[in-house]
């Protein structure tokens, strides 16, 4: 009886210390293993391998280190011997392929290799493992045909599986068409996926073939099957990624008339354009659902008040205009509230209105008037009427009714003191202050406003503290900024002829301060909006040659690249300036977007 026990004992033993020196194991061959000494690793992962067949790390480091040792007999022979005790896992069949590959025995690899196309079942866990070690081996086509085979198996013709990895196989080996069809294919199976396929294919069309297979793609599918929506909604969004407002326009009124459509889609297409800053086609759409859909359409309103943002917006952007072009959109916008009247519907466009008065047509008491009416109209917007007396307070300030523009912005400040509009308003009173030549007041208010939650409320015044200290710290007298302060109150009053004699003047009087790059930039950007872009050019060039050293440099040369592109039209030297922000301000904000206008002017691909 003793003696049974005692061996009872004696097995448990032996169990518990087999247990305990297995870890062991694992940890050194792991060591040997990352150190690259396999002759040692081996060893232990064929003990470990052997006792743990379904651990598949074991059996990845074991058939690694007999393949480097080029032990292939024992690896073949290890493989084998994983396939019948795991017959569904057919990535063994690979790993036995590549083994032959590494002996340079192609026809038994390929024989592996298709065995394992041959075996696939309706087991999706299995697929996807057997696919994944084809394409870790960099066997493409052998990935595709896992795929393809597994859609045979599962009858999926008409659905989706496996197509999007499909497309993304098709796209690594370079095959155009095939994965311009299977991105479409995805399309038409889940139309729900419209939007991960159009983020697919946004930077594949940046290529010029995947660009053509893809328009020529849909145009042959569209002619056999011309009711089917996804496919002409996709050729648009690729007109319009394509720039091409003129052929989407077309695509979308072809849709709205065979669809006899209310005019959604025509809006919809208008709101892209805009969106792209192709502010004629925005127009032009809008003016087709005035025009066909007539006042009783519900988009009627809504379009008559997106044309004049867009003619607006174009002026403001492009800054190119003559005095007829103002004239004629201050008639448009007449001419809109004697049609809907003057009421809560329209106040956003009386406020634009306004607001186009005070800065393009330089009529503060048109501008106040509109103003004063729009904020005495009712309205549940309490913000739009909050910003709409911010609006005047501005137009008041214009006029230099300083006293009027405090009361409105204190009004929008104890009104909206948690919110980002009470923000805005302190941190115009704030500018106000600086204005008036307060700057101690000015930074007082501006270093509560430095954790606004608005982000842009929150940039604009760390900027303006740091301006006020770069220039003031080491000043016996604030008269130069006084000056300055004064020049800059003169630009928002749209007085530009003063605002740069006052500039001039700091320069003559204190001709060696540190506030005389400011003053050349600002009269630069002067001239820039007075669209004199010789003059601006010169100015932004000074600064860039006097002044690199200091914190405008990077802004002045940007600003002059810009100029350079778009109102100079000469893109040599646009191309020159991006470059040299790239090498001379290697810190600058303007870095990326330098490197993507001269990659853009130069030829480049860019996404």
């Amino acid at each position: 009886m003793k003696s049974k026990f005692l061996l009872v004992f004696i097995f448990l033993l032996n169990g518990m210390f087999a247990f305990a020196q297995q870890p062991q194991d694992v940890q050194l061959a792991e060591q040997y293993f990352s150190n690259g000494e396999y002759d040692k690793a081996v060893v232990l992962y064929e003990k470990l391998q052997g006792k743990n067949p379904g651990n598949s790390q074991f059996y990845q480091n074991y058939f690694k280190c007999l393949t480097e040792l080029k032990q292939f007999d024992d690896a073949e022979k290890m493989i084998r011997k994983q396939i019948k005790k795991f017959p569904d896992d057919l990535s063994y069949y690979v790993d036995l392929g590549n083994t032959f590959h590494l002996q340079e025995n192609e026809k038994q690899a390929t024989a592996q290799y298709d065995e394992a196309i041959k075996l696939i079942a309706p087991n999706m866990p299995q697929i996807n493992k057997l696919a994944n070690r084809f394409i870790s081996y960099g066997l493409i086509d052998y990935g595709i045909q896992t795929y393809q085979q597994a859609r045979k198996i599962f009858n999926a013709q008409s659905s989706d599986l496996y197509l999007n990895e499909l497309a993304g196989l098709y796209r690594r080996n370079g095959n155009v068409s095939a994965t311009i069809k299977t991105y479409i294919d995805i399309l038409q199976s889940d139309p729900a996926q419209k939007e991960q396929v159009q983020t697919d294919l946004q930077p594949l069309i940046e290529d010029a073939q995947y660009s053509k297979e893809l328009q020529s793609e849909l145009y042959r599918r569209i002619q056999k099957n011309p009711e089917v929506e996804q496919l002409n909604d996709m050729l648009v969004w690729y007109y319009i990624q394509k720039k091409d407002f003129t052929s989407a326009f077309q695509q979308v009124k072809a849709m709205d008339k065979r669809n006899k459509e209310e005019g959604q889609r025509i809006y919809q297409f208008a709101q892209s354009a805009f969106d792209e800053g192709n502010y004629d086609a925005a127009i032009g759409a809008y003016k087709y659902i005035i025009s066909e859909k007539g006042k009783s359409s519900f988009l009627y309103l809504p379009s008559r008040s997106n044309i004049l943002t867009a003619q607006q917006t174009k002026i403001t952007v492009l800054n190119n205009y003559t005095n007829d072009d103002l004239l004629k959109l201050e008639k448009d916008y007449e001419d809109f509230l004697t049609e809907f009247g003057k009421g809560p519907q329209t106040l956003s466009v009386m406020r634009d209105f306004a607001n186009f008065e005070a800065k393009y047509l330089h009529n503060a008491d048109k501008a106040i008037s509109i103003l004063q009416e729009a904020v005495s109209i009712p309205t549940p917007n309490y913000k739009l009427n909050a910003s709409l007396k911010l609006d005047l307070g501005d137009a008041q300030l214009i006029k230099n009714e300083v006293w009027e523009s405090l009361l409105l912005y204190g009004q929008v400040d104890k009104t909206f003191k948690d919110d980002e509009l009470g923000e805005k308003a302190r941190f115009k009173n704030a500018k106000l202050s600086f204005y008036m030549g307060d700057f101690d007041w000015s930074q007082t208010q501006l270093d509560v406003l430095k954790s606004a939650t608005s982000e842009l409320v929150a940039n604009d015044a760390i900027a303006l503290s740091v301006f006020i200290t770069d220039n003031m710290g080491l000043d016996t007298t604030p008269e130069p900024m006084k000056i300055y302060a004064r020049a800059d109150l003169l630009i928002f009053q749209n007085r530009n002829d003063e605002a740069i004699k006052t500039l001039d003047s700091l320069t003559n009087i204190y001709p060696s301060h540190s506030l005389n790059d400011d003053v050349l930039f600002e009269k630069g950007r002067i001239y820039l909006s007075e669209r004199k872009y010789t003059e601006a050019a010169q100015l932004f060039d000074k600064i860039d040659e006097s002044y690199s050293f200091d914190i405008l440099g990077d802004d002045a040369m940007f600003q002059l690249a810009e100029l350079y592109e778009n109102y100079l039209h000469d893109n040599t030297k646009a191309m020159e300036l991006y470059k040299e922000i790239l090498t001379k301000y290697k810190g600058s904000i303007y870095t990326v977007e330098a490197r993507k206008r001269f990659r853009a002017l130069r030829g480049d691909q860019v996404n």
